[in-house]
């Protein structure tokens, strides 16, 4: 998946959870000074409510198919829209380890 496409799932899941981030534009024009999203920081700048921010974790689970382990978005290494569209883009690009018995075979 492109990070441009993870960049605008991310950014819509955000913005329909946590309403101090405002949605993308459905169309830009010349005259919008462009919003920087990816500098964004979560907590606390977008959201200081941590039950937010576990909502819009399982939110974006649920939208991209992994678990955040002990990772969440807001936290340490995750703090901007940026870093955490670099995180899920790594987790959905990266190919899986297989465990278990088909690991032995």
């Amino acid at each position: 998946m492109e990070r441009n496409r993870v960049r605008d799932e991310v950014i819509e899941i955000l913005s329909n959870k946590l309403h101090k981030l405002p949605p993308p534009p459905i169309e830009a024009s010349d005259d919008d000074e462009p919003f920087d999203y990816e500098a964004q920081v979560l907590i606390p700048d977008i959201t200081d409510n941590h039950l937010d921010v576990a909502e819009v974790g399982m939110d974006l689970e649920d939208a991209f198919g992994f678990n955040f382990d002990d990772q969440l978005p807001g936290g340490e290494g995750l703090e901007t829209i940026g870093k955490l569209v670099d995180f899920i883009h790594g987790r959905v690009t990266t190919p899986r380890s297989t465990t278990g018995a088909a690991a032995a075979e």
